[in-house]
């Protein structure tokens, strides 16, 4: 059997599509990315065995007697907000739990974020994590992955499928619109009908 074609100790025994030829598993393993070998047989997306279950987070307690703890789930959470607004609140949490998972994914496992599900989700992380840097300028990585980790939990806990966690936090948390501000979705609520009732 031929010796592999990048370390040239080992058998090769795995047909790689990188050098075209024959490779030991070892070589394989440490040579593996996504973009070269997303067609081979031996890679698999390490994002599908991810638990994030077990990605390290606060507890709600911690986040609810923390002000400044939760000056930075509320930014992000607002992002999710404004995004949402700016599609007509037609955001589903499955949507919004995704995004999350590939904040962690970029703050936790340091990973390049580059493939995306869909359009939606593209920008909803792109939306999220624009406000990230800007907000949480100088947070320590640490607490922004578990601030990430207890968002998403609670998100995960209200949502039933629908927009069950969206409509929460879009009443509570309200939509992000600059450094520090929201506007609360009961104020906007109550513009409106000023503004109906001003029409008439």
């Amino acid at each position: 059997m031929a010796r592999c074609l990048i370390c040239n100790a080992k058998k090769g025994k795995r047909q790689c599509l990188i050098v075209n030829g024959m490779i030991c598993s070892l070589c394989c393993g440490q040579t593996r990315k996504e973009e070269t070998c997303s067609g081979c047989i031996f890679f698999h997306d390490p994002r599908l065995n991810r638990n994030y279950n077990k990605v390290p987070s606060y507890s709600t307690q911690d986040m609810e007697y923390d002000d400044q703890l939760t000056s930075y789930s509320n930014a992000i959470e607002g992002s999710l907000c404004a995004f949402d607004m700016d599609h007509h609140q037609q955001i589903k949490d499955s949507v919004a739990i995704k995004i999350l998972e590939l904040l962690i994914d970029k703050y936790h496992f340091s990973e390049q974020v580059e493939a995306f599900d869909n359009e939606w989700i593209k920008e909803g992380f792109e939306v999220a994590d624009k406000v990230m840097e800007t907000d949480l300028e100088g947070v320590p990585n640490d607490e922004i992955v578990k601030v990430l980790g207890v968002i998403r939990f609670v998100a995960r806990r209200r949502s039933t499928g629908g927009r069950e966690y969206m409509d929460v936090i879009l009443r509570y948390i309200g939509p992000r619109i600059g450094p520090g501000v929201r506007i609360m979705a009961r104020r906007l609520s109550e513009n409106s009908d000023r503004s109906e009732g001003e029409t008439d």
